[in-house]
Order: C-alpha cells, then sequence, then structure tokens
C-alpha cells in the first residue's frame, strides 16, 4: 500500500467512525512509511559510494 493510499484510507475510515478500519489504516501507513525510509536509506547510501 503506497502512502497515498494509506492516508486516503485513514481518512475514509475517520469519516465512517469506523475504528477496527482505522487501526488496519494506521498499521499499513507505518509500513509503508518504513518501506519508503528504507528505500531512502539505501539510495542514500548507494549515492554516497558514488560520490566517493
Amino acid at each position: 500500500m503506497s502512502i497515498e493510499d494509506a492516508k486516503h484510507a485513514i481518512e475514509a475510515a475517520i469519516h465512517s467512525g469506523d475504528f477496527k478500519s482505522m487501526g488496519v489504516a494506521v498499521f499499513k501507513a507505518i509500513n509503508a512509511l518504513e518501506q519508503r525510509i528504507k528505500r531512502l536509506e539505501e539510495e542514500s547510501e548507494r549515492s554516497k559510494a558514488n560520490l566517493r
């Protein structure tokens, strides 16, 4: 799930008042953010290696 998709899922759950769906969406958003951070860290390391 992309970060944007997770954001929309959280917003939809908030508007519907479905707390279970909200929890699942938040969990998926956290996972998406963790994956994005990992990719950014890997890209940063590759960029640093190319500069050396």
